[in-house]
């Protein structure tokens, strides 16, 4: 009989092992499906309007720059202009020294004025560029992105061989320093740098190499800002500075939120399922020893009559000697 009670704890626990919904995991709690388990999703490739209003932000920043620094040369010439001692100075000394030249000193006095002026305008676009390059490199070397493309949801990352943007858990956020400056400088360049040197050639009279510096600028602005658009969209600025603009900057957030998401639910469903499974094991294994023991009495109760028997046939046999 105790044969017949392990038989039937036997029983029960392979019942229960083999029950569709307490055995091994199912599919729906196992390795996380497609789109949720292994690698996270790749970020997004940069759409070219994005690109576009990210840099009409960025440059209006540059814009920005120029109105202050315009403003800024412009006071500085207007104090030269105004400067009544320091003029008078200046005229004094020119005439003691021109030998009795009055035209000429007047003429001296007048390209002084002149060239003090062309050094103030020059540095006031020189500044400029320089600001455009320290804004870029800064933002992208510290961030990896600037404000117009994180507005947009847009980063700077490095490119992989194949000019993709690259990611993974072992890919950096931001371009390094080097690649960083390389494209901040291609920016600068191509968007206000040409400019500003037609600019100085201009009011310094070059008129026609301003004109074909025009033409450079251009050309350099359509060149950097097509590439964007088209194809892989990469500028010429990213494709010489090894970078990628990615648009997965709030794609990639909700994305890698929403893997994570389902990713730690699978797992706390899982753990959920075999503690349940394990709560019914135990429970089947109590069932089965319960019966067991009461399987086990009974046996006993079937032997007592034998037992009784035996003892009623005794007194047939020799009696005691006398």
């Amino acid at each position: 009989m105790r044969t017949a009670g392990a038989a039937g704890a036997a029983d029960a626990m392979g019942h229960g092992a083999d029950a569709p919904g307490h055995g091994a995991v199912g599919p729906g709690f196992g390795a996380v499906g497609p789109g949720f388990g292994g690698q996270p999703p790749a970020l997004a490739r940069a759409s070219g309007w994005r690109r576009g209003l990210a840099w009409v932000v960025d440059f209006s920043l540059v814009i920005t720059l120029a109105v202050l620094l315009g403003f800024l040369t412009f006071n500085r010439v207007s104090a030269m202009l105004t400067d009544a001692p320091g003029l008078a100075e200046t005229g004094v000394w020119k005439v003691v020294t021109s030998g009795g030249d009055l035209a000429g000193a007047g003429q001296a006095l007048g390209e002084s004025l002149w060239n003090r002026s062309l050094r103030a305008v020059q540095q006031g676009f020189a500044l400029l560029v320089l600001g455009t390059f320290l804004y870029q490199f800064l933002a992208l070397a510290f961030t990896g992105t600037t404000l117009g493309k994180a507005l947009l949801g847009l980063r700077v990352v490095p490119a992989t061989a194949d000019g993709a943007a690259a990611d993974g858990a072992a890919a950096p956020s931001r371009p390094a320093r080097r690649s960083a400056a390389v494209r901040a400088g291609v920016t600068s360049i191509a968007d206000v740098g040409l400019l500003a040197l037609a600019c100085c050639l201009l009011v310094g009279g070059a008129f026609l190499l301003a004109g074909f510096v025009v033409v450079l600028a251009v050309v350099a602005f359509l060149a950097n800002g097509i590439p964007a658009a088209l194809g892989a969209r990469r500028s010429l600025a990213d494709r010489l500075a090894g970078t990628a603009v990615s648009g997965g900057l709030m794609r990639a957030t909700a994305q890698r939120t929403a893997h994570l998401t389902a990713h730690y639910t699978a797992q706390g469903g899982r753990a959920a399922r075999q503690a349940a499974q394990r709560v019914a094991e135990s429970e089947r294994a109590q069932a089965a020893m319960a019966h067991g023991r009461r399987l086990i009495p009974r046996g006993r109760r079937e032997r007592a009559p034998l037992d009784g028997a035996n003892a009623g046939a005794a007194p047939d046999g020799p009696g005691p000697p006398e």
